[in-house]
């Protein structure tokens, strides 16, 4: 058990300091304004839409009102077999804005109906949004300012609208510090994560990486996958525009089943990470989070494994804190900070069913369909 526990602090201390490495550089992040732009490219906003009748309205609206010559963008929207009313809700307002285009994913799931947008995309830059999105009028020129000539992706930020339900606000939390993690993590030039519900991509580095080519065993991925692919090449610039003229606001979902199969889908893309570094990472972080039920547990043949596991304890609450002070600051939203220490009672039980049931379960349902 000392060999274990000791291996278990260890995960703790090193999960500690990715934390605030994260933490830090995103404090630290410096972003381009639109004002100084000398060039406006030809954009493509692509929105997958499965069965998104309830949303999609709005989300189009949004997209087709942004502060952006109009000759400049397009909005490609495709409609990837829906059985409701999307495809019907999405040609009217192809009658309303002219910049709006309705085409048909030739493939099932999200890349393939990404793939199917972006084959016939005009645009130097791909934009891609979720069709549950509502896009801030700012959008697009305050992600298209963050390129410069060797960048090749821009990560921008998600945030959860809530209310009253503790499943809303624990939705909204582990979002605002994902975005946090992913946003620090490619300031240290050490990109692990980003949020296709907001994301830019150069349309000519996308093929140059062949697309999802070699990544599409599993239906998720879209996003992680992608980024890994582009920074393996080792020549390019990725961005986190930690701009508030960028944030891109969606909402959570209104059900633990529902939020069971997003998450299970969210991790099934582990499996097929190009960069194992960041499959270490989460590994350690899994095993940290383990440490202390498991030192809990020791404590019944010997005391000393309770102070241990209450120190780490105290450290990962110290640190879990500091990242969500400048998730909160950044999101104009520190009366959140107050669910930091109750919601550790229950993430630290989440993560670790999340861990264990995503890598075990192999089918799960999605958006009527069932995926693998």
């Amino acid at each position: 058990m000392e060999v274990i526990s000791a291996i278990l602090a260890v995960c703790m201390i090193i999960y500690a300091g990715f934390i605030f490495r994260n933490a830090w550089f995103f404090s630290r992040i410096q972003v381009e304004s639109p004002l100084f732009m000398k060039e406006t490219p030809m954009v493509s906003v692509i929105i997958p839409a499965r069965n998104e009748a309830s949303s999609l309205q709005a989300c189009l609206n949004s997209a087709a009102q942004q502060i952006y010559p109009k000759d400049r963008y397009e909005v490609i929207v495709v409609d990837d077999h829906s059985t409701d009313a999307t495809f019907g809700i999405a040609a009217i307002l192809g009658t309303k804005y002219p910049n709006i285009r309705i085409v048909s994913s030739r493939g099932e799931g999200k890349k393939a109906a990404l793939n199917s947008g972006i084959s016939v995309a005009r645009g130097e830059i791909i934009l891609q949004t979720d069709a549950d999105c509502d896009l801030p009028p700012t959008w697009i020129p305050h992600m298209v300012a963050q390129f410069n000539q060797n960048t090749a992706l821009v990560s921008g930020p998600v945030e959860l609208q809530w209310g009253d339900k503790w499943l809303e606000k624990f939705q909204a939390m582990e979002s605002m510090g994902l975005v946090t993690i992913g946003g620090g993590s490619m300031a240290a030039r050490k990109p692990n994560m980003c949020n296709g519900a907001n994301l830019a991509f150069r349309k000519a580095v996308f093929q140059e990486v062949n697309g999802y080519e070699g990544i599409d065993a599993v239906a998720s991925g879209d996003d992680e996958l992608l980024l890994q692919k582009i920074h393996r090449l080792g020549k390019y610039e990725l961005k986190f525009a930690r701009c508030k003229e960028a944030i891109v606001r969606t909402i959570p979902q209104p059900n633990w089943q529902m939020l069971k199969s997003q998450r299970l889908r969210w991790v099934s893309k582990a499996r097929v990470y190009p960069d194992r570094r960041v499959n270490l990472i989460q590994s350690v972080s899994y095993l940290a989070f383990l440490s202390i039920p498991l030192l809990t547990v020791f404590a019944c043949w010997n005391w000393q494994f309770a102070v241990l596991a209450g120190e780490l304890l105290i450290l990962k609450i110290l640190t879990d804190y500091l990242l969500m002070y400048q998730a909160a600051k950044f999101f104009h939203n520190l009366r959140m900070l107050r669910y930091v220490l109750p919601l550790q009672l229950v993430y630290i039980p989440y993560v670790l069913w999340v861990g264990l049931a995503g890598n075990l379960v192999k089918t799960y349902s999605w958006k009527g369909r069932t995926v693998r």
